[in-house]
């Protein structure tokens, strides 16, 4: 965890100093699935987020798509 906070400060970091091309994940408001939330890639710039990559969930193996579901079905409590 300690890692990823990070990495995510070192990538707003250099959006905040100016560079145009950073990119990293985020937990944002997603219409990707039912969950009001999900993870995506983001480009950051010195204002925050500039936008949000979406892509579609069509190239998960059938591990990672029976994980999502069984996520979506019954979330960590």
């Amino acid at each position: 965890m300690a890692y990823a906070a990070a990495r995510f400060l070192e990538s707003s970091l250099r959006a905040l100093d100016g560079d145009g091309d950073v990119y990293e994940c985020s937990f944002v408001q997603s219409d990707l699935t039912e969950l009001p939330f999900f993870a995506s890639r983001v480009k950051l710039c010195q204002k925050g987020v500039e936008s949000l990559i979406l892509s579609d969930l069509q190239g998960l193996t059938e591990y990672e798509q029976k994980a999502l579901e069984a996520l979506i079905c019954c979330p960590l409590e």
